[in-house]
């Protein structure tokens, strides 16, 4: 069975440090998806599990102060995602 857990991100930008959460199947994983992720200027301090993910599903806020690059996760509609 797979399992998801969900770490907790501690983040700082501009001096200032935050809180997210995100699902991942490891603290690993968690941490490279955020790095991966992320505007240049932000820095990742401390990644910490929070528990399991019961409800396998989980929305992310839309912060006004999100780390991610907006344009990240949108799909491109211009290319055949299934041609390879």
């Amino acid at each position: 069975m797979w399992q998801t857990f969900i770490y907790g991100m501690h983040w700082r930008h501009a001096g200032t440090m935050y809180y997210d959460e995100l699902t991942a199947g490891s603290q690993d994983e968690a941490a490279e998806y955020f790095i991966d992720h992320k505007w240049d200027d932000v820095d990742l301090i401390r990644v910490e599990l929070v528990g399991p993910d019961d409800s396998g599903v989980r929305e992310h806020a839309n912060s006004p102060v999100s780390p991610f690059k907006p344009l990240m996760a949108r799909r491109r509609l211009d290319a055949d995602e299934d041609a390879r």
